[in-house]
């Protein structure tokens, strides 16, 4: 008996290694696919960059795991998008922080007012443990996996047919924005009333004036024609935002161990070239859409004393104020 155990402890010692070995070169045989989907146009600069990162991923795997990029919400409205990446589908998606942070609450500080400056900031975040503690959260608990978040748009500013230059003079604007906490919060702090629109409602939202307006980067406002239907550019810079790519934890481990490296990789490489390029862009952006005939109020002629004291209520109205002084602490703010 004991000799018995002895050949059967070798052979497992042996065998084990090679089963394994095995098994990756099987999962190294074999083809993946996401799919992955967006609200943004096919011209915008991110699909762009989601078609560069889908080529970076193919070359680099031999096509073995390939990305379909579908833009203009192709795959569904957003909130279902989420809920099939947690039954394990082979679904990706660019969400944000607020929407984040209907499941982990802490996600939502990322989009509230004021609190980033600039890509500098978002660069550090790269790095924060405190964002870390999140991301896995959001993925034992929600089965969310986050690829990557270097992807940013630049400042939201509003665009309106009612325009104020403190929180006060915007209180009769009605402005289209997400339907999540931290977005909702953050656009009633302007002194706006918010309005949850869906992405696709949201320029015959203005044109029918079911809305006043609604508040978007330069770029997207250009991408969606925003200059036609609304009037003013109030230049608030409430938000600094930063986007989220996610895919099911479910599927993502179940890659190649190489295969999940060069997809986070080749993510937040695309996404920093994207970010420079819309960053670089936006002053661009913006004398478009003056030329057009929208009237610009500048950041440097809005009380921002104002606008900045009543963001701090969005804070504390959804218990952020704890999340946000981790995050300036990592930041050294």
């Amino acid at each position: 008996m004991r000799k018995f155990l002895l050949v059967f402890v070798v052979l497992a010692l042996v065998l084990l290694p090679l089963m394994a070995q095995a098994t990756e070169e099987t999962q190294q045989g074999k083809e993946y696919v996401l799919r992955f989907g967006h609200v943004l146009t096919p011209e915008d600069t991110f699909n762009k960059q989601y078609l560069e990162w889908s080529k970076a991923v193919a070359e680099r795997t031999g096509g073995k795991l390939k990305i379909e990029v579908y833009p203009s919400g192709q795959l569904g409205v957003e909130e279902d998008v989420l809920e099939q990446i947690r039954l394990g589908s082979n679904v990706g998606w660019q969400t944000d922080p607020a929407r984040l942070g209907n499941y982990v609450k802490e996600w939502g500080i990322l989009y509230m007012p004021f609190f980033l400056s600039g890509i500098d900031d978002v660069e550090k975040l790269l790095d924060s443990k405190v964002v870390k503690g999140w991301i896995d959260k959001l993925e034992k608990e929600y089965q969310i996996k986050v690829v990557s978040y270097a992807w940013v748009q630049g400042f939201r500013n509003i665009f309106t047919n009612k325009p104020g230059k403190s929180p006060t003079e915007l209180r009769n604007s009605l402005i289209r924005t997400a339907n999540a906490p931290a977005w909702l919060a953050t656009v009633n702090s302007l002194g706006c009333k918010a309005v949850a629109l869906a992405y696709g409602d949201l320029y015959n939202g203005i044109q029918t004036k079911v809305v006043d307006g609604c508040e978007l980067p330069y770029a997207a406002a250009k991408q969606l024609k925003v200059y036609e239907v609304a009037k003013y550019i109030v230049e608030t810079e409430h938000i600094f935002q930063l986007n989220v790519m996610v895919v099911s934890s479910a599927w993502f481990n179940k890659l190649p161990a190489d295969y999940q490296k060069i997809l986070v990789e080749e993510c937040d490489k695309a996404g920093l070239v994207a970010s420079n390029i819309l960053l670089k862009n936006a002053e661009a952006d913006r004398q478009f859409m003056i030329d057009k005939g929208m009237t610009y109020i500048p950041h440097s002629a809005l009380d921002m004393n104002a606008f900045i004291a009543n963001g701090q209520k969005a804070y504390d109205s959804l218990g952020l104020a704890d999340a946000k002084a981790a995050v300036y602490a990592e930041l050294g703010k």
